[in-house]
């Protein structure tokens, strides 16, 4: 079993947080960097203990096959940052990970898990030996009578002992394992009950997928994954430019995706930054209004699950998020307030552990801060 999948009902406010007590350290194993978060809880108060993101330049299947290399990356975090302990919860790498909803039916008499296992067997066929799974109840109070819905979780078992392994052998202590899924919600439930909203749609965009996860008052109604991602955007401004992936990753990282504003330069001649600005828009403009529709048939769906209920607010995190004025840029397609997650909202931070402007946009370590929260919030 991928430890920690069931059971995650958000817990009211009152019981969000131990006192006093530091957590164990979320590891989010990315694409591009190793992200680590570890949070306190001080008289009821979440507290950022230590936080890094640093790259690991390297192929994430070169890193996961090379335990050296990443021994190497660990170690120089330990030594650099204040994190205590070395107990840790962390994601399976999304590359070892199959996730899919399951519709199925349980009888009276049976259990759940058979229930399930036969709905699975009936989907992706008998070969499930090799397999280590898991799920979340969508709809945990349906009944023999009506359809039910699970999140469920595969990976091959030596995938998830090679990974168990790999964390070992950096002298770290496992936890727990969890999705990424699991991860955001436990981040959204407490900045939900700070915002009060309940309803929400995030987006996680990764290199070449992006995931929506929509959290309705405390559990994920959806979890779906699209072809849109980094990879796609940085291709068509390379060939909209005529310049390489690298270049337009730079040009994109420095301008942003904000509309151009031709006015507050006009007295300058020499002022060059709304040409590029305006060129970007006008290039990735298309992406986006194919990205604002994939959005807009999940706001349908959610309608129509829900009798008409709607999201109240669209979080943004992962590679895209990174960019300034994103959030400003879908926004301006859709009718639901759109945000870069801001995943420490509502914490203090223990500045002596911390140089936080070491970390990049925060939108980035998102997962890692709620792998984090799993040692502070009680019951998750």
């Amino acid at each position: 079993m991928l430890t920690g999948l069931t059971n995650i009902q958000a817990p009211r406010l009152s019981n969000l947080l131990n006192i006093a007590k530091t957590g164990p350290i979320g590891l989010d194993l990315g694409l591009e960097k190793l992200n680590m978060v570890q949070i306190n809880a001080r008289e009821n108060h979440p507290e950022i203990h230590a936080a890094c993101s640093n790259y690991h330049n390297s192929n994430i299947d070169s890193l996961l096959a090379e335990p050296k290399l990443f021994r190497n990356l660990v170690s120089s975090i330990f030594k650099n940052y204040r994190f205590k302990g070395k107990k840790v919860v962390s994601s399976m790498p999304s590359s070892k990970l199959k996730l899919l909803f399951l519709n199925y039916h349980c009888k009276q008499d049976q259990e759940q898990s058979e229930a399930l296992l036969n709905a699975l067997r009936d989907r992706i066929g008998n070969d499930l030996a090799d397999n280590i799974i898991d799920y979340i109840p969508i709809n945990p109070d349906g009944n023999e009578h009506t359809e039910q819905l699970a999140l469920i979780a595969l990976a091959k078992k030596h995938d998830v002992e090679a990974y168990l392994d790999l964390l070992t052998s950096c002298g770290l202590q496992v936890v727990a394992l969890e999705i990424g899924p699991v991860a955001i919600k436990r981040l959204i439930s407490i900045m939900s009950k700070q915002n009060n909203t309940q309803k929400t749609l995030t987006i996680n965009f990764g290199a070449k997928k992006s995931y929506l996860t929509v959290l309705w008052e405390g559990n994920i109604l959806l979890d779906r994954e699209i072809n849109f991602g980094m990879n796609a955007l940085l291709k068509a401004a390379s060939e909209g430019m005529e310049i390489n992936t690298e270049s337009a990753l730079k040009i994109l990282h420095q301008y942003g995706l904000s509309q151009p504003d031709h006015e507050s330069n006009q007295f300058d001649p020499d002022f060059i930054d709304n040409d590029i600005q305006g060129t970007i828009y006008e290039i990735l403009k298309p992406s986006f209004l194919n990205l604002a529709a994939e959005i807009r048939d999940v706001l349908v769906y959610v309608a129509s699950e829900t009798r008409g209920g709607a999201i109240e607010q669209i979080y943004l995190l992962g590679s895209l998020a990174r960019l300034a004025e994103i959030d400003k840029l879908l926004g301006g397609q859709l009718s639901i307030p759109v945000k870069t997650i801001n995943p420490f909202y509502g914490f203090s931070v223990r500045s002596s552990n911390n140089k936080l402007d070491d970390l990049g946009p925060l939108a980035g370590i998102a997962v890692a801060t709620g792998l984090a929260l799993r040692g502070i919030i009680q019951h998750a």
